[in-house]
């Protein structure tokens, strides 16, 4: 499975494509795109590439657990999603919003 991750420009932060449409910071609310839904994860990507507030946009894979927790299968993904792994540094957050619309 993918999901499809970005970073926002004027914050910096992290984040995921919502089944919405809209993009926020909460990996475990990410669209996730099967194998067999390679076309709309395109057509996604083209969309939001078009977006001038997000930055480095790209699929990434993910795994669900049996609990149904989202992971990212990479270890920098996994980070990006968590945030610094020294400590004193909070995740990087959307600036006076909880998600970016296209």
């Amino acid at each position: 499975m993918n999901a499809i991750t970005a970073n926002e420009l004027i914050s910096g932060a992290v984040v995921y494509l919502y089944e919405n449409g809209d993009f926020g910071v909460d990996l475990q609310k990410a669209k996730l795109f099967g194998a067999d839904e390679q076309a709309t994860q395109d057509a996604m990507l083209e969309k939001t590439l078009a977006n001038p507030r997000l930055v480095s946009v790209e699929p990434i894979a993910v795994e669900v657990s049996e609990t149904g927790t989202v992971w990212a299968n990479r270890l920098r993904e996994q980070i990006r999603a968590n945030g610094p792994t020294v400590g004193g540094f909070a995740r990087q957050t959307l600036e006076g919003a909880d998600h970016v619309s296209l």
